[in-house]
């Protein structure tokens, strides 16, 4: 009854991973490091990870110790999802910055016209 209470617990914390018989060490890299497996992952990739493990967790019925590095494993895969929309936000300011001023020349271009 104590490991289905704690893995809930952690699932309720955010974990969300998917440590499906990994090394927990893989899952331990430092603060700010991702796993190579989990930095070689596109966008969609790590959402499928994240809810596959999520929905193991959410189940209760994981081991304590595969909970938290499930848990830490969700942790860097979260990260690694942000950093990506991180980089796309910046993609989408630049694009709109470069149209702003495509639009200002334009703009002055048709007042030197007039």
């Amino acid at each position: 009854m104590e490991k289905k209470h704690t893995a809930k617990a952690a699932s309720a914390a955010g974990a969300s991973a998917g440590v499906e018989g990994g090394p927990p060490e893989a899952a331990m890299a430092g603060p700010g490091t991702l796993p190579a497996d989990i930095a070689a992952l596109n966008f969609e990739q790590t959402m499928a990870e994240l809810e596959q493990v999520t929905r193991r967790l959410e189940q209760g019925d994981v081991p304590i110790a595969e909970a938290l590095a499930a848990y830490q494993r969700g942790a860097s895969l979260m990260r690694h999802a942000q950093s990506i929309l991180n980089h796309v936000q910046t993609e989408i300011e630049v694009i709109e910055a470069g149209q702003e001023r495509r639009a200002d020349r334009s703009a002055l271009i048709s007042q030197v016209k007039e």
